[in-house]
């Protein structure tokens, strides 16, 4: 399998991945907080791609002992396919039915005000631990990237595809961080301009943007599976 017959397999996961209104509330609410945006941004995206490779890693381990052990017949990878796809629906009706306040928990939110007179070096590591904690804790993302990571451990393409997917799957699920950030970085003025109505708009209808993905990628998701088995 070449890179971009592994990256087309992946790009619907890493999308359904890159939905996340909280990781973006939080982002947004840090940048409106702080006195030194572009450290701040900075270290909150390292600390979401420290989580990335994390799960990156542990789904390629996944998929590399599914295929060691011979756990890659049709039949197995479409019941994976259709639990996880399921598990998905799932998600996404409760989404639907959350509260707004469930994405934005108090004690990341309290976390986030760091006195301006800290040094630089503090500020880092709040922010850092921010972005880590933020993508550690968002499970639908979690589940999406872990399940892309699981396809590229199963596909077993070299070292070459399997980077090439992984910078992909990279860029697109931290889209959502990596639009604003360049905004703050670039246009700061323009950034906090654009950035407050759409943290108001997700803030308002992020559930509901959360479940129709969750809902339609758990579809898409199952009906694969069935399509292993023959029966779609």
């Amino acid at each position: 399998m070449d890179s971009s017959q592994l990256v087309i397999q992946i790009i619907p996961l890493a999308w359904a991945a890159a939905v996340s209104p909280t990781a973006l509330s939080f982002f947004l609410i840090m940048m409106s907080l702080t006195n030194k945006p572009r450290l701040a941004g900075l270290s909150f995206y390292i600390g979401a791609i420290i989580v990335f490779f994390i799960t990156v890693f542990i789904g390629i381990l996944l998929g590399n002992s599914l295929t060691s052990s011979g756990h890659t017949d049709p039949s197995t990878l479409a019941a994976i396919d259709m639990f996880l796809g399921a598990l998905l629906v799932l998600l996404g009706i409760r989404n639907i039915f959350g509260k707004k306040s469930d994405n934005h928990g108090g004690a990341l939110l309290k976390y986030l005000q760091v006195e301006d007179t800290a040094s630089n070096l503090h500020k880092m590591k709040r922010y850092f631990t921010v972005g880590f904690l933020t993508f550690l804790i968002n499970f639908s993302t979690a589940i999406f990237v872990l399940a892309a990571a699981r396809q590229i451990g199963i596909a077993d393409a070299g070292l070459v595809p399997a980077a090439a997917a992984i910078v992909v799957l990279l860029i697109i699920t931290l889209v959502v961080i990596e639009v604003p950030l360049i905004f703050f970085l670039l246009l700061p003025k323009t950034g906090e301009k654009v950035m407050k109505p759409v943290n108001t708009w997700i803030t308002n209808n992020g559930n509901y943007l959360v479940a129709a993905f969750l809902i339609i990628i758990g579809i898409y998701i199952v009906y694969n599976g069935l399509g292993k088995l023959g029966m779609a």
